[in-house]
């Protein structure tokens, strides 16, 4: 049977079913009165899980000795796996990642979500500290700034 559309159309379709559906149940949460730190715990954990799951697949195409080179690439496939438009580079021993447009935190907007209930940076680092620790196991991922919090920009800094 011939492919009904573009795959590229179809990933992101999935992309926004999955972002969206992500925003109205963290939002319905909210409006069932659910106590806001540990829906946030619960969905870091979620994330933990996505981040552990992502290095298992990644982890055959970069082999054992992952640098931050290597770790640059992961967050590249990841980050556009998620629909995310990022600037990274390495400098020094850091990988400084600029994150400049988000479709997670879009949708946040968009469904008026208050911003203490705008989990997506809490998720995000769970996902990319889980991620990164599953690629070499002393990678540290610290995000610096983020647009829930009112930053223009979402920042990432990876050590090892």
């Amino acid at each position: 049977m011939e492919q009904a559309i573009p795959i590229e159309e179809c990933a992101q379709q999935r992309l926004n079913v999955l972002v969206n559906a992500f925003t109205l149940f963290i939002k319905n949460l909210m409006e069932e009165g659910l106590d806001r730190d540990k829906v946030r715990r619960a969905s870091d954990r979620v994330w933990e899980t996505l981040g552990k799951q992502a290095a298992e697949q990644l982890k055959p195409f970069m082999g054992d000795k992952v640098d931050l080179e290597g770790l640059r690439q992961a967050g590249l496939i990841t980050e556009s796996i998620h629909g995310m438009t990022v600037k990274s580079a390495i400098t020094g021993k850091q990988l400084n990642t600029e994150f400049t447009s988000c479709p997670w935190q879009e949708a946040l907007k968009a469904n008026a979500v208050p911003e203490e209930w705008r989990m997506c940076a809490s998720g995000h680092s769970a996902f990319a500290q889980s991620m990164f620790r599953g690629l070499h196991p002393g990678a540290v991922w610290k995000l610096e700034e983020n647009m829930p919090a009112g930053a223009r920009i979402c920042k990432g800094i990876t050590t090892l």
